[in-house]
C-alpha cells in the first residue's frame, strides 16, 4: 500500500475591531431627525413599503435586507427595528434577530409584545431558561395574555394537561395551509429587483465564491419601478456590451411595471479573472434611472462535449452573427432516456476522512459499502496520520494520503496553510480521481474535496458547498430536545448508497396484461395508432407545431392517429392540417381513466408534451417522444425507461419559470424552436425499432 503524508501549519488572523457604540446624544438625534433630508425620508418611507409588502408576501429574507436598508436611513425607528428582527428570525439568522430585538428592547422596554418575540427567539435557539424569563415579563407588562399564558406554561413545563395551554384553539389545526380569504396579499415579490440567473454555479477561487460565467451566459430576471424604463444596458469593467429593450408587463392594482429581461451575451472574449457586472436601466431618454453591480468570474469556456448533456451548455457563434439567430438556428438535441449522473466508468476514488478515530470507526460500514459497489475502482484514502495505522489494519484502502489538518486556536476552525495545500494537490492529481467523497458531515473538510482534482465531488449537505455536484441532507430528531438522533454511521451508509441510486436506474415498465377493446375511439384490435397529446398544465409549456407532425404523419405513415386536445382552438388547427382524413380521431374534454391508461399502453407510438401522461405512457412501455422545455432540465423530468427527449440548447435552459409565463423574456424559444421534422425523425426512429 502506498502512502503519502502532508504536514500543515496552524494559521491566525488578528482580532477585529469591536463596533463602537454611537455616543450622539438623544437631543442632538432627535435635531438630526428634523433635519433629515426629505429626500432620504422619502427613500426611507418607500423602502419600509416595500419591505411590509416582502414581509405579508412571506418573503423573510428579503424583507430583512429592506428593512435594514430602512434602518440605515431612519436608523431610531424602533418598529422598523422590530419587523427587522421577525424577519430575521423567521429567515433563521437568530443571531441578527436578537441584535435588532435587544436594541428595539432599549427603546421600549416595556413592550409586552416584544417581550414574547423575544421569548420564541430564545425558545427557537434552544434557551428554555431565557425564553420562560421572556414569556414571564410579557406576562407581568400584559396581565392575563393568554398567549403568553400558554407560552409559560409550556415552556416551564407546569401544564398537567398539555390541551388546557391550547383553549379554544384545536391543535389538529395547521394555520400555514388555512386560506387567508379575500384580504391575503398579492403573491407579488415587491423586491425593486429580482435576479432569477446571472452565471452559473458558484465557483471557488482566490477571490473567493463567486458566480462563474462561462462562455454563453444568460443573465435574467425582471424589475418591478413606475412607468418608464425603456431598456436595459449589460456593461462588463464600465464599458457597455449589450443593450436591449425591456418587455414590460402593468401591475394589476399598483402604479407599478414589471420589466423582464433575458440577456443572452457571450463571455468567450473577456479575460478570465474577476469582473464587475452592471446592469442598467434606462427611460425612454436614455438616462439610467437604476442599476445593479456584482463582482462576478469569468472562466474560459469549456470544450463543447464536456457538459454535453446540460442544455444549458451552449457552444460559442461566429464573430459577427446575432447570438438569438445563431442559437435559435441549431439543432435540437435527441436525446435517449438513459442518463449518466456519474461519471463512466469510475476508476479511482477519494474517500475523504480528516478526523478522529471514533469518526473512522463510523465509516467503516461506509467504505466496504463503496467498495461493494464499484468492486473495479481503486480506493484511495485522505485522512489525518492518527487513524493510519486503523486503516492500515482493516485494509479499506488500495493507497492512503495523509494530510495534518489541524485547527487554528485563534480562528477555532481547522485550516491548511497554502504550502501545504499545494503539496495536497500536487499528491492528489496523479490519481486522476473519477470520484470524490467527503464522508464528514461537518463542513469544515468539505473544502478539501477541492484539492482533489476529481471529476464527480459528493458529500453531505450541498447547500453548504455550492460547488459539490451532488450531496445528501439527511436529519431525524428527537421529539422532545430536537438533538440529532441518526447514528453517524448510518448516515454514511444512506450517502454511498446514493451513489448506487445515482448510478442505476430503478424504473421499470409496467405493461398492461389485459388489452382493451379501443374500437370505440376508432381503433380496430391489433391496429397501430399513434396518440398525439396536444395538452399540458402550464399552456406555454405546449408544442405549438402538433399541427405540422400530425400532417407528417398521415401523409409518411399508415399509423391511425388519436389526439388529446385540451384546446379547442389548437385541435381545430391539428384537423384541418390532417385535412379531413379519417385516420384521425380527436378526443377533447376527459374520459375514463382505463380507457386512457389502455390507449397510451396500447400504442405504437406517443407524442407529447413534458406533462404526467408521458410518464405513463413510458411506464406502460410505449415508444415516447417526449418535447421537453428547458423550465426544468431533461435530465430530471425527461421520462424514463423508453424513447426520445427532444430539448433545446439555451442559455437560460433551467429556468423554473412561474405559472404565467411571464418570466420568460424570449418567446419560450427552448420549446417553440423545435422543428417538427425532428419529431418525426425521432418518431420514424422509435417506430422502426419496434418493427
Amino acid at each position: 500500500m502506498r502512502r503519502a503524508g502532508l504536514s500543515g501549519a496552524e494559521g491566525s488572523t488578528s482580532p477585529q475591531p469591536m463596533g463602537r457604540k454611537s455616543m450622539v446624544p438623544v437631543s442632538v438625534r432627535a435635531i438630526l431627525r428634523e433635519i433629515m433630508p426629505v429626500s432620504q425620508a422619502v427613500a426611507a418611507r418607500r423602502l419600509m413599503r416595500r419591505a411590509n409588502a416582502a414581509r405579508d408576501a412571506r418573503q423573510f429574507a428579503v424583507a430583512a435586507a429592506l428593512y435594514q436598508e430602512a434602518l440605515a436611513l431612519n436608523p431610531d425607528n424602533v418598529r422598523a427595528r422590530i419587523q427587522c428582527g421577525h424577519m430575521l428570525k423567521d429567515s433563521g439568522d437568530l443571531v441578527g434577530a436578537e441584535e435588532q430585538y435587544a436594541a428595539a428592547a432599549r427603546d421600549l422596554p416595556n413592550d409586552a409584545d416584544l417581550a414574547l418575540q423575544i421569548g420564541h427567539l430564545h425558545k427557537l435557539a434552544g434557551r428554555p431558561e431565557q425564553a420562560e424569563a421572556s414569556y414571564a415579563r410579557a406576562l407581568e407588562l400584559s396581565p392575563g395574555w393568554r398567549e403568553a399564558e400558554r407560552e409559560l406554561a409550556m415552556v416551564s413545563g407546569v401544564v398537567a394537561d398539555p390541551s388546557a395551554a391550547y383553549a379554544g384553539q384545536p391543535d389538529w389545526i395547521v394555520p400555514e395551509l388555512l386560506p387567508r380569504g379575500e384580504s391575503a396579499p398579492r403573491a407579488v415579490d415587491r423586491n425593486i429587483l429580482r435576479l432569477f440567473r446571472l452565471g452559473g454555479r458558484r465557483a471557488h477561487g482566490r477571490w473567493g465564491d463567486l458566480k462563474t460565467m462561462r462562455g454563453i451566459e444568460a443573465i435574467r430576471g425582471y424589475r418591478l419601478a413606475p412607468a418608464g424604463l425603456t431598456e436595459i444596458r449589460l456593461v462588463i469593467d464600465g464599458k457597455v456590451v449589450r443593450r436591449e429593450p425591456l418587455l414590460s408587463y402593468p401591475q394589476e392594482g399598483e402604479d407599478q411595471f414589471k420589466y423582464v429581461f433575458n440577456l443572452w451575451h457571450d463571455f468567450s472574449n473577456v479575460a478570465p479573472g474577476r469582473h464587475v457586472i452592471e446592469l442598467g436601466f434606462h427611460d425612454a431618454t436614455g438616462r439610467r434611472v437604476r442599476r445593479h453591480q456584482e463582482n462576478v468570474l469569468v472562466t474560459a469556456p469549456g470544450a463543447a462535449e464536456e457538459h454535453s448533456e446540460s442544455d444549458t451548455s451552449v457552444a460559442g457563434i461566429a464573430e459577427g452573427v446575432a447570438i438569438e439567430d445563431a442559437i435559435n438556428s441549431r439543432p435540437s438535441m435527441v436525446r435517449s432516456v438513459e442518463r449518466k449522473l456519474l461519471p463512466d466508468p469510475v476508476r479511482t476514488i477519494l474517500v475523504q476522512r480528516v478526523d478522529q478515530l471514533g469518526d473512522l470507526v463510523c465509516s467503516v460500514p461506509a467504505i466496504r459499502r463503496l467498495r461493494t459497489l464499484f468492486p473495479e475502482a481503486k480506493l484511495v484514502g485522505l485522512m489525518t496520520p492518527a487513524n493510519l495505522a486503523l486503516a492500515d489494519r482493516l485494509d479499506l484502502f488500495d493507497d492512503i494520503v495523509t494530510v495534518s489538518f489541524n485547527e487554528s486556536i485563534a480562528e477555532r476552525r481547522r485550516v491548511l496553510p497554502i504550502e501545504a495545500q499545494d503539496m495536497l494537490r500536487r499528491t492528489l492529481l496523479p490519481y486522476c480521481f473519477d470520484l470524490a467523497v467527503d464522508l464528514g458531515e461537518g463542513d469544515e473538510s468539505r473544502a478539501l474535496l477541492l484539492l482533489s482534482g476529481a471529476r464527480f465531488l459528493y458529500g453531505f449537505k450541498d447547500r453548504l458547498a455550492p460547488w459539490l455536484d451532488a450531496g445528501l441532507d439527511f436529519n431525524a430528531h428527537d421529539p422532545v430536545n430536537g438533538i440529532e438522533i441518526v447514528p453517524p454511521s448510518r448516515k454514511m451508509m444512506l450517502l454511498v448508497e446514493g451513489l448506487r441510486m445515482l448510478a442505476e436506474d430503478q424504473a421499470q415498465v409496467m405493461r398492461d396484461p389485459n388489452p382493451a377493446d379501443l374500437s370505440a375511439y376508432g381503433i380496430a384490435a391489433g391496429e397501430a395508432y399513434a396518440v398525439i397529446h396536444s395538452g399540458a398544465r402550464l399552456a406555454y409549456s405546449r408544442w405549438p407545431h402538433f399541427d405540422a407532425l400530425v400532417q407528417m404523419l398521415i401523409e409518411r405513415t399508415g399509423l391511425r392517429i388519436v389526439l388529446f386536445s385540451d384546446d379547442a382552438a389548437t385541435a381545430e388547427k391539428i384537423a384541418a392540417a390532417a385535412s379531413g382524413s379519417s385516420r384521425l380521431h380527436v378526443i377533447e374534454g376527459q374520459i375514463p381513466f382505463a380507457d386512457f391508461d389502455a390507449l397510451l399502453a396500447q400504442c405504437s407510438l406517443f407524442v407529447g408534451n413534458d406533462s404526467g401522461p408521458k410518464h405513463l405512457a413510458a411506464l406502460r412501455g410505449a415508444p415516447v417522444v417526449s418535447l421537453h422545455m428547458a423550465r426544468l432540465n431533461w435530465r430530471e423530468w425527461g421520462q424514463e425507461m423508453s424513447g426520445r427527449i427532444i430539448s433545446r440548447r439555451v442559455p437560460c435552459a433551467g429556468c423554473g419559470i412561474g405559472l404565467d409565463g411571464e418570466d420568460c423574456g424570449k418567446d419560450f424559444a427552448c420549446l417553440r424552436h423545435i422543428r417538427p421534422e425532428e419529431v418525426f425523425a425521432a418518431a420514424q426512429d422509435l417506430l422502426g425499432a419496434s418493427n
